[in-house]
């Protein structure tokens, strides 16, 4: 009998306990926007020569949480790396499109939160209802690229952000092992 119980005590307690990565904190906010700098480091000198090489319609693809919305560290304000790039881009007269995980019918709070936050908002795509996340983002990518947009860049902090491609070079922020959203 107390072998049973030892057995089942020993099943039990690394559920009880949590994953090794649930019990790791996340950086410090200062950590996150040093390893954010780095990420997006050399992304408008590429912009500006992407843009003198065609003129067609270009466009950036931007993931929303902790990529453009510091949604962990400092909600609901921008992450001041992906604004000036997204600004940049806008200046340079190519569409900011915004392609997240968020559910298609809740886009419309999103949209406000980036536009107060200083984003110029070209157009969004969400998920559809049982769609994977992977899925959806490179569905919602093929969408934009079929209305005639090449997509030069695009940043996210996950690796279903980049998967898929449809896209000409990706940045990617830190997820810190996908515990930051």
């Amino acid at each position: 009998m107390a072998r049973a119980l030892l057995a089942l005590m020993t099943m039990l307690l690394p559920l009880l306990a949590g994953s090794p990565a649930d019990a790791v904190p996340l950086p410090s906010k200062a950590r996150w926007h040093a390893d954010v700098r780095q990420a997006m480091q050399g992304s408008i000198p590429y912009l500006e020569a992407r843009a003198a090489r065609d003129g067609g319609r270009l466009a950036i693809v931007l993931d929303i949480d902790n990529t453009s919305l510091a949604t962990e560290y400092d909600w609901p304000r921008p992450v001041r790396p992906t604004l000036r790039f997204a600004r940049h881009a806008d200046r340079l007269g190519m569409g900011v499109f915004f392609v997240t995980g968020r559910h298609r019918g809740t886009l419309a709070n999103p949209r406000r939160e980036l536009r107060r936050a200083g984003y110029e908002v070209t157009g969004m795509c969400g998920r559809g209802r049982g769609e994977s996340l992977v899925h959806s983002k490179r569905r919602c990518r093929r969408q934009i690229a079929a209305k005639g947009w090449t997509i030069v860049a695009n940043v996210g902090n996950h690796r279903s952000d980049l998967v898929g491609g449809d896209y000409e070079r990706g940045f990617r922020l830190p997820s810190y092992g996908g515990r930051l959203s």
